[in-house]
């Protein structure tokens, strides 16, 4: 391997040898130290290569052995600068190739991150950019063990880290801690107040003591369970009290009022099919515009932006094309039947229902009334849910101390 190597660097020469005797010429240019390798038969003739300084050392070989020698070609690295000496564009684009590919392979073009799962990507990445390692940074001017050391200061949720390098590619490899569970305080003493005001439906205790039952009407703040717990062996009297942190869940019927209205006269968009297209090339905050429509014809409306940013792996350069779409439109009016007012008011009112109640929808009623050219729907909702709040209680010790 370092003798092929070092007669590549040097150069060397393909000669086919011809005559009665061959390996009477091989074995006198080996005695005399000619290096010879890569020795096969070709036709009626044997083929070899020698060293640029052995092959004028053969002419007396031959000349003994009654053998003829002539060279095939010049080999090496000396014969392929020869070959292009003379196409200096090529040379040159060749070392310029060369060039080029050793410096962007000096980069780190590509960062990607395995292992996260509560942890977004973007912020490992921002992390990893604040730390020195993104893309388009030399790769002898990252330090993986400084950057591990950040990520596990940044980010509580990381038990483990790894920081490769592997060509122009960084690879961040993180395992994530356990999460913690949720942990309910059942030491501190609080009591459950109400959320809002209510009609209590049923009441279902944990710890404490219920103070309201099924049927009851509550205002907000009021209290529905009690930290107060009393103490009594048996049917003996009291024997003392203690405060709790009170656990339970009380539904109840709650009534919301909600409003809606819709025209009955309005405007539709009609679209005729036609399309013009807007490109501009976006060079850092300058926007230069290419092919600028006529829009001027009739309406349109933006349909969709493309964007392409151009880019070297995930380094992203300041250049970017920008093709914006426009749809043309006309504008129609119509009128909309009181019935099919009804039932857009009534898909709307339900739609909000769902998002703003936390339990069960009982009931809705909706009365309709028309004032003008619009439609007003005004619904009542009852529903049922938990009013249950905890709500600390004050001077925890002293009552603590009276109770004793």
């Amino acid at each position: 391997m370092f003798l092929a190597l070092w007669y590549y660097l040097h150069g060397y020469v393909m000669i086919e040898v011809s005559g009665f005797s061959v390996e009477r010429f091989i074995n006198m240019a080996t005695f005399r130290g000619i290096y010879l390798w890569n020795i096969q038969p070709k036709k009626s003739a044997v083929q070899m290569n020698v060293s640029a300084k052995g092959y004028k050392l053969l002419a007396e070989c031959a000349e003994k052995t009654g053998c003829h020698y002539e060279m095939v070609c010049l080999c090496g690295l000396p014969a392929l600068f020869k070959k292009y000496k003379k196409r200096k564009v090529l040379s040159l684009g060749i070392l310029f190739f060369v060039g080029i590919l050793y410096t962007l392979s000096s980069f780190v073009w590509v960062v990607e991150v395995e292992g996260n799962e509560r942890i977004e990507k973007q912020q490992l990445l921002k992390a990893c950019a604040e730390a020195g390692m993104a893309p388009g940074k030399l790769k002898w001017n990252i330090h993986t063990d400084g950057i591990t050391q950040y990520l596990l200061e940044t980010f509580e949720d990381i038990s483990w880290v790894s920081v490769s390098i592997d060509g122009t590619e960084a690879l961040v490899r993180i395992v994530e801690t356990i999460p913690k569970p949720e942990i309910i305080d059942k030491q501190t003493p609080s009591d459950l107040v109400a959320s809002k005001d209510s009609v209590v439906q049923s009441v279902t205790t944990e710890a404490g003591t219920p103070v309201v039952k099924p049927g009851d009407v509550v205002k907000k703040g009021e209290v529905l369970i009690s930290s107060e717990v009393v103490i009594a062996v048996g049917e003996e009297a009291e024997t003392g009290r203690e405060y709790v942190a009170a656990r339970g869940t009380v539904l109840a019927k709650v009534w919301y009022t909600l409003q809606e209205q819709l025209p009955l006269k309005y405007t539709e968009k009609t679209y005729t099919g036609i399309e013009k297209k807007d490109k501009s090339v976006l060079i850092g905050d300058t926007l230069i515009n290419i092919i600028q429509p006529n829009m001027e014809d009739g309406l349109y409306e933006k349909n969709n932006t493309k964007q392409n940013q151009l880019a070297i792996g995930d380094f992203k350069l300041p250049v970017s094309w920008k093709e914006e779409t426009y749809r043309q439109y006309e504008t129609v009016e119509k009128t909309r039947t009181e019935e099919e007012a009804k039932k857009q008011l009534e898909a709307q009112l339900k739609q909000r229902a769902q998002q703003m109640v936390q339990g069960e929808i009982e009931s809705i009623e909706i009365q309709y009334q028309q004032q003008g050219d619009a439609l007003v729907a005004k619904a009542t909702l009852t529903a049922i849910e938990n009013i249950a709040q905890q709500q600390p209680i004050q001077n925890t010790a002293e009552q603590n101390q009276e109770a004793l």
